[in-house]
């Protein structure tokens, strides 16, 4: 395959805020894609370059895009990862990277007449011949379609106002997406109204949920409760917390701001998950201390054992090397996995690889300033992930995933393509 040609543009997110779009032309075929960016981020993510940098960087570079042949998806992410020579893509950036990968893994499935998604379980298979030998390959890459996992109340960095936690979750836990969107658009309209009753407005922050104004990290849970007892959804619905716990940390004290007048420590914060866990059965929760406190995940992760999935996020950053370590170290049991913070889509893919090996749960996550690319949603699928995030079921830039993701088990159930 050789590219015919290649456009890099500027759009703007659901910020407001400049990101990069890719258009790539080849065998008379055209696809495009665009990249998001995340505002809470690990410290060990790949370098981002501002968009008008990227500009100029993909200029650089273009003909020797367009010179080369490629047979794969690896090989023209291997090519564009020589091209950067650098360990944290800090030459080009790892957002061009990204936008590059993405829009010819896109362009790959078209030209070969498949479904996004079934080129990209094709290059995990491919990666690692194994997987289909293992007997696990029908329980990872079954049918069922990924829980959803709605951000209905915004706090931390998402939110101008509200408690230091930056996601309140819930879950449907159906079998049936169209039945998990249906019912998660129902609580929220519920919620909704919830608001403007309590509160007399309602505002919404970064992912399309709700702001509290409140700073009491339990109230959303108490709010969430209240609604699900009133709607008789107890056996239907169940929550999850993304703490982000290193946007409240001080490095320096090495004490969490938790609470507006005091702070704690980190077996202090400890006491309040085993508080929570239990009042409200969460069935996640997501990075509950900072980026490097892995002594700590471990100590949580052992407590919950099979109650509640610990999962990964900063700590982890997509990295197959950090993953690796956490496997170790016991200290999660589910991965978020997002594209943005390695680079490429190819070293995306060996992380999930390896996720599916350790049978560590995978949950495919948007960024808080998204665009209305649904790449992920189809990356979720080939993954066979435990759980989709993707914001508030009401913005646009969140729905098309989630509607992505039930037009593939729509096929799935129509045609009964399983692999």
């Amino acid at each position: 395959m050789r590219l015919g040609d290649v456009e890099i543009q500027v759009v703007l997110d659901s910020r407001k805020q400049e990101t990069l779009a890719a258009v790539m032309r080849s065998g008379g075929e055209q696809v495009s894609s665009s990249v998001p960016q995340g505002k809470s981020k690990g410290e060990r993510e790949a370098y981002s370059v501002s968009p008008r940098e990227a500009l100029e960087h993909f200029s650089s570079i273009k003909t020797a895009l367009l010179k080369k042949e490629f047979n794969c998806l690896e090989e023209f992410d291997n090519f564009l990862l020589h091209l950067d020579g650098t360990k944290d893509k800090h030459n080009l950036g790892g957002n061009l990277l990204l936008v590059l990968s993405q829009t010819f893994a896109r362009l790959l499935a078209k030209l070969k007449r498949k479904e996004l998604w079934q080129l990209l379980r094709e290059e995990m298979i491919r990666i690692a011949p194994d997987l289909r030998r293992r007997f696990y390959w029908r329980k990872f890459f079954k049918k069922e379609a990924p829980l959803f996992l709605f951000n209905l109340i915004n706090g931390g960095e998402h939110a101008v106002y509200g408690p230091k936690f930056q996601e309140y979750l819930i879950v449907p836990v159906l079998n049936n997406p169209c039945d998990s969107l249906a019912l998660g658009k129902f609580f929220f309209s519920k919620l909704k109204q919830y608001f403007w009753d309590e509160y007399k407005k309602q505002d919404f922050g970064d992912e399309g949920g709700l702001l509290i104004p409140e700073s009491f990290y339990e109230k959303p849970l108490e709010i969430y409760s209240v609604i699900r007892e009133k709607l008789h959804l107890k056996n239907k619905v169940r929550f999850a917390l993304d703490v982000a716990a290193s946007t409240f940390y001080d490095k320096q004290r090495k004490v969490y701001y938790l609470f507006p007048s005091k702070v704690i420590s980190a077996k202090e914060l400890l006491e309040v998950y085993r508080e929570i866990i239990a009042r409200y059965n969460l069935i996640s929760l997501e990075d509950p201390f900072e980026e490097n406190a892995w002594e700590d995940f471990s100590k949580i992760t052992s407590f919950c054992r099979r109650k509640t999935v610990i999962i990964g996020d900063d700590l982890i950053v997509t990295n197959p090397t950090l993953l690796q370590r956490a496997v170790a170290e016991k200290a999660i049991t589910g991965v978020i996995v997002k594209p943005t913070q390695i680079g490429t889509v190819t070293e995306t893919l060996k992380t999930i690889i390896l996720a599916q090996r350790k049978r560590i749960k995978i949950i495919v996550s948007h960024r808080s300033g998204e665009t209305t690319d649904n790449f992920i949603a189809d990356l979720a699928w080939a993954a066979g992930a435990w759980g989709l995030k993707a914001g508030a079921p009401q913005p646009e830039e969140r729905m098309v995933k989630y509607n992505r993701i039930i037009e593939i088990y729509k096929k799935q159930a129509e045609f009964k393509i399983l692999l």
